[in-house]
């Protein structure tokens, strides 16, 4: 009889479910908002609600859920959860008696990696890392064929590696961390900065500009675009150095929709600065890809565990 899984993943404004085949085929998947007022309890009521309707009778095997949160992985507790302000929550022994099953949590951006590593662009080698600009910037590590998690669950987190200690002060208190800079929160605070300061004419409005907004403003000319995306594409590639330098990768994965749009334009930008400011040789035969899995990567990386 075929076994089936069931992944889940929890982000700051929804909850998206898959359920997998023995072949890591993804057969149906559901997706539902989650209001940032939500209570733990009625997110619990809706990751049921999901497991029942993908589930729908069929033989499952395991529940996987990735979270915006570094995991005590063994006990499947999730420490800390900013979107929603949620401390400690013990996802994994609370769903695993309301449903019966064996249920495993993870963090959302490891488990996109994990996905990568398997089944996307990070086939081929042994070790990766990944750089995944959103909200922030999160990233994950692969090591010898195995995720590192970190001794406190926290490995990969580069989103407050320091690369300009006089720059904006991040919301972690500290000033000039990476996310500051590279992250789609960052693209709008600076492109809303420049239209205050009458440096910007307002060509796209940073809160409501989609990829499609982005690629017509670059190929109309925006110069102050531009500048903008290379500058974030400059400082991303010094962050990769800082990695490469340290872990010694034979890969680096990169996402977001900047470098899916303008991968062309952009993409070479992060590379020549990853190879200009890592040590010696650091980056030769380091190859810089997108990454090839779409929304439900850290759904399916659950799945994988």
């Amino acid at each position: 009889m075929n076994k089936y899984k069931i992944g889940l993943d929890l982000g700051g404004t929804k909850l998206l479910g898959i359920i997998v085949d023995s072949g890591n085929n993804i057969l149906k998947t559901k997706k539902i908002k989650v209001q940032k007022n939500i209570t733990i309890d009625e997110l619990l009521d809706e990751i049921v609600n999901i497991y029942n309707s993908l589930s729908d009778g069929l033989n499952i095997n395991r529940l996987g859920l990735a979270v915006p949160s570094s995991v005590q992985f063994e006990t499947g507790i999730a420490t800390f959860l900013p979107a929603y302000g949620w401390r400690d929550i013990q996802f994994k022994k609370i769903l695993e008696d309301k449903l019966g099953i064996k249920v495993k949590v993870d963090n959302d951006v490891n488990m996109a990696t994990l996905a990568e590593y398997k089944l996307g662009a990070g086939i081929g080698v042994k070790s990766l890392y990944t750089f995944y600009p959103g909200t922030g910037i999160g990233g994950g590590y692969i090591s010898n064929g195995q995720l590192v998690r970190g001794y406190n669950g926290t490995a990969g987190e580069i989103g407050h590696m320091i690369v300009d200690i006089n720059g904006t002060r991040c919301n972690c208190g500290q000033h000039g961390c990476l996310e500051t800079i590279v992250s789609n929160t960052a693209f709008k605070r600076i492109l809303r900065e420049s239209i205050t300061n009458k440096i910007y004419n307002g060509k796209i409005d940073p809160d409501i500009a989609g990829s499609s907004d982005i690629l017509e403003a670059w190929n109309s000319g925006d110069n102050v675009l531009q500048d903008l995306l290379k500058y974030q594409a400059k400082v991303l590639g010094i962050a990769i150095a800082n990695i490469v330098n340290i872990t010694g990768v034979e890969r680096i994965i990169v996402g977001g929709h900047f470098y899916h749009v303008l991968e062309d334009k952009l993409l070479h930008i992060v590379e020549d600065s990853a190879i200009k400011y890592a040590i010696g040789d650091g980056m030769k035969g380091v190859d810089v890809l997108l990454n090839k899995l779409g929304p439900e990567a850290p759904a399916l990386g659950v799945t994988l565990l």
